[in-house]
């Protein structure tokens, strides 16, 4: 029994007891019944350990007590105090202020995901909060030499006493200037941390760098290992954030090429410029970017040396790593540029690592990221239609994908198994549109894809790693919609389209107007489409309101289209909205013939 169960049925209780139904309760609570989710996840225990705060509408509403709640942790053998606790104690202006951005972000979130959202931001702050509690221990440290010299003076022991002033003389000029410096870069870095959970990535870099650089004429290798600990955080957090920050990485791994400590170690070479092509891959898929070609560029640069160093010491693991990640860089600038060169050059890195390494006791590991980065790359090649001598491109993607299902089954690796269900997914959704296939073959591969998409969405929360969460939605609802267009039975067609548009809305709300403007508007454009479908057999009243919801989605995409300069979208969202309007006034013509 864990508190947040116990809590739940008390809510239950207490609800049933007040005579509410969960809808009314979240309306009560809320103001809205689009938040009964929240009802339900709490009572179903989903929440192992909530914080009241996160609860309190509902808490107000039912009338639950302070001695209620610790009667509850008691039944859970909870005592509640954990980061999140103490964030609200210590810093209760921050997470409510968090929580009230997350509630706009994302304003039909459920209990998990708020809880989850701000126990990771709890987090954060407590590792500032202790960065900063150090600063005066790291001071202490130097004292307490001090206070030995003097113990040892007051009973006589002078060779001890010698020996500890010797030692003072020797370091204590390095030792106090190291001990101001480290206080003043903890401070530095402690507000880059501050200005990163701010979401203010440049300001975040300044000091970050100025941090570490005061280590620079001193102390090389805390300098470094200083650069790498930031460095790793940041890359972290940014692949669960909404607003990632690769490029304040890929500046501080940039530094540790400059020192010569690193230069003349080829290992630890290899490694940053490893580290360095994936921060730079990861920051060329941000779509606010700037000069997202000289990044991929920069992102292949960084991948060819670290293979070609790692290929030199003969470590089987470094080297399968690094051509996974060449052989993905390859893949998007093949992408974005359209060279088929590039993916026949990382087809032939991936297979020909694979027979060399793929079995080997060092890299089965890493055997699930290879297989998927193989058979992105195949799907690719096949949706260009580039030929390579020898190999059927969707066969051999198919298998890959599922070769890396089950080598990601026998690591445990929830994270890869999810990527491999996710691909599966978007490769029988592609064959489904294939001209050679009947209607039912159609309609078999797109109800795969479904299975396959839902599978995939299971493994990313959307506050752990919420753009993949939002991919996974997009690429279900589009596939939702497209079955519901081929069925007969309007009632089962409807039910699709319900699908389609609760898929379409959680894909949105996540990757935002502004964070990915083409991608909204694309969505946007789908949503409408599924109101335009609706409306040819509802009745007429339906019909109407669903299109007046069609031309607002079809309108709200064009403005997006118009500010990006995509003229082709915007035209398109046009014709639509011209279309829906000529059939709206038929079916007002008809309606009034009726009567």
């Amino acid at each position: 029994m864990t508190f947040g169960r116990a809590l739940g049925e008390l809510v239950r209780l207490k609800r049933r007891t007040c005579g509410l139904t969960q809808v009314q309760l979240a309306e009560d609570a809320f103001g809205t019944a689009a938040k009964v989710r929240r009802i339900s996840e709490l009572e179903g225990g989903l929440v192992s350990n909530p914080h009241p705060r996160t609860i309190d509408p509902i808490i107000s509403v039912l009338g639950i007590t302070g001695a209620e709640i610790e009667e509850c942790a008691r039944a859970g053998a909870s005592t509640l105090k954990d980061d999140l606790a103490d964030a609200y104690r210590e810093a209760v202006a921050l997470i409510d202020d968090l929580a009230r951005q997350f509630e706009l972000d994302r304003p039909d979130a459920g209990l998990v995901e708020l809880d989850r959202f701000l126990r990771a931001k709890a987090a954060e702050w407590a590792a500032l909060r202790a960065r900063i509690h150090q600063i005066d221990a790291e001071e202490a440290d130097f004292a307490r030499i001090r206070c030995d010299a003097e113990h040892a003076l007051s009973e006589g022991d002078l060779d001890r006493v010698d020996t500890l002033l010797l030692q003072a003389e020797d370091v204590y000029q390095r030792a106090r200037t190291l001990a101001e410096i480290r206080k003043m870069a903890s401070l530095r870095i402690s507000r880059g941390d501050a200005f990163l959970l701010k979401g203010d990535g440049e300001r975040a870099l300044d000091l970050y760098r100025s941090g570490v650089e005061l280590f620079r004429p001193l102390d090389e290798a805390e300098m470094i290992g200083e650069i790498n600990y930031v460095a790793h955080r940041v890359y972290e957090s940014s692949h669960r954030s909404l607003q990632p920050l690769f490029f304040v990485s890929a500046a501080l791994l940039e530094i540790l090429l400059t020192l010569p400590t690193v230069a003349a170690d080829k290992k630890a070479t290899a490694e940053v410029q490893y580290r360095l092509g994936l921060s730079y891959r990861n920051e060329y898929d941000d779509p606010r970017s700037n000069q997202r070609g000289s990044t991929l560029a920069k992102a292949i640069h960084y991948s060819r040396h670290a293979l070609a160093l790692s290929a030199g010491f003969e470590d089987p693991y470094k080297i399968m790593v690094s051509t996974i990640g060449l052989a993905n860089c390859l893949r998007d600038r093949a992408r974005f540029e359209g060279s088929g060169n590039d993916l026949v050059e990382a087809f032939n890195l991936l297979r020909n690592i694979r027979n060399s390494l793929g079995h080997t006791e060092a890299c089965v590991s890493l055997l699930p990221h290879l297989l998927n980065s193989l058979g992105a790359i195949l799907r690719r090649a096949q949706s260009v239609d580039l030929k390579i001598p020898g190999v059927d491109l969707g066969a051999e993607a198919l298998a890959a994908y599922r070769d890396a299902v089950v080598a990601s089954e026998g690591q445990s690796d929830l994270e890869v198994w999810g990527v491999a269900r996710f691909n599966i997914g978007a490769l029988l959704a592609e064959q489904a549109d294939a001209k050679d296939l009947d209607a039912n073959q159609r309609a078999f591969l797109r109800v795969r894809a479904m299975a396959e998409f839902n599978a995939a969405i299971e493994t990313y929360p959307a506050t752990a790693f919420p753009f993949r969460f939002a991919e996974a939605q997009r690429a279900l609802g589009q596939v939702l919609f497209h079955h519901a267009l081929t069925i007969v039975d309007n009632d089962l067609s409807e039910a699709y389209l319900f699908r389609a548009l609760n898929a379409f809305e959680g894909a949105a709300e996540i990757i935002g107007r502004d964070r990915k403007p083409l991608d909204w508007a694309a969505i946007q454009m789908y949503v409408g489409a599924v109101f335009e479908c609706h409306a040819r057999f509802a009745d007429v009243t339906v019909a109407l309101g669903d299109m007046e919801r069609a031309v607002a989605r079809y309108e709200a995409a064009a403005s997006v289209f118009t500010v990006v300069h995509a003229p082709d979208e915007k035209e398109a969202c046009d014709r639509a909205i011209d279309n829906i309007r000529t059939q709206r006034r038929i079916l007002l013509q008809e309606a009034a013939e009726d009567k």
